[in-house]
């Protein structure tokens, strides 16, 4: 297949050069035996580190690296295998069917043109790997995501709770969870709340992952009710959290036929981790203290 790869080649300069690759069997002998090994090898993973690992070990063979990163910001994909280096050389994986992102090579030393074109000759038999390891990416991203919020969905909430607890314990960190939920609304308000639902939750969601930190995981469990695990937060740091993202709802104003029916408010529960906690018990409790919050008129944070 004819793949064609922009380079972009960097020194401690920032010295910048494009090449096109036209021809993926530039080269004979020990680097046509290396490209068919790449061929078979990367057909073992669709996990892109695996395959970037795998890619690393066999490169390095002919031309020395330190490490790889590869970057697609289409995909939200980022994966690193790479120390600090003085020198890089990277090149933007594009083929006439998909923009597969860029791969960057790093090393202590500066790259020969001889080794930059046998590192473009060697990038031909990762593309089909990484074209079905970005769509396999894709996939199972899709099956754990929200697809109005981005977030992250119930049924995956609580396996990641379960493991952000042992962390926790095994670490001796506190840990705490958020429950989130708009307050009920009249049914004037309900009614232009149901009908600018797509814009409201994605705007309340975003401000939610925006005012967390990016350590902090954030689930949408509901309509209007999300939940957010704070790793290493204790009570006052939950409780400063919380009240950034109660704080943020207050501008979202409902509006029905050009007239503004309510803004929006928010309950809060929180629930800090202790030593007995499983993720249901702590969700639990969290729950209760949400429940508590709305009981008591809403608008409020309660542990």
């Amino acid at each position: 297949m004819v793949v064609s790869v922009h380079a972009n080649s960097q020194s401690e300069a920032n010295a910048d050069k494009s090449k096109q690759i036209l021809q993926a069997d530039a080269y004979t002998g020990d680097k046509l035996d290396l490209k068919m090994q790449l061929t078979e090898i990367l057909q073992s993973s669709l996990e892109i580190h695996t395959l970037l690992n795998l890619f690393l070990e066999r490169v390095s063979t002919v031309v020395r690296l330190d490490g790889i990163l590869y970057v697609n910001e289409d995909a939200d994909v980022s994966a690193s295998i790479a120390k600090q280096a003085t020198h890089s050389c990277g090149y933007r994986l594009i083929t006439n069917e998909d923009n597969l992102g860029e791969i960057i090579f790093k090393r202590g030393k500066k790259f020969t043109e001889k080794e930059l074109s046998i590192l473009e000759t060697l990038l031909s038999p990762l593309i089909h790997p990484l074209r079905n390891a970005l769509r396999f990416h894709t996939a199972v991203r899709a099956a754990f995501v929200d697809p109005l919020t981005g977030l992250g969905i119930k049924s995956h909430m609580l396996s990641n709770l379960e493991r952000e607890i042992n962390l926790a314990k095994r670490h001796n960190q506190p840990l705490a969870v958020l429950m989130i939920e708009v307050d009920s609304l009249g049914k004037n308000a309900s009614r232009a709340l149901l009908k600018q639902s797509k814009l409201a939750v994605t705007d309340l969601a975003q401000r939610i992952v925006t005012l967390s930190r990016t350590t902090d995981a954030i689930y949408r469990c509901d309509s209007g009710l999300f939940m957010a695990i704070l790793s290493n937060t204790d009570r006052s740091g939950a409780h400063v959290i919380a009240k950034r993202i109660s704080d943020s709802a207050h501008d979202l104003v409902l509006v029905e036929d050009n007239q503004e029916m309510q803004k929006l408010t928010l309950s809060v529960g929180m629930a800090v981790m202790t030593g007995t906690d499983s993720s249901a018990s702590l969700v639990d409790r969290a729950s209760k203290a949400l429940g508590s919050a709305k009981k008591r008129g809403g608008n409020l944070i309660h542990s």
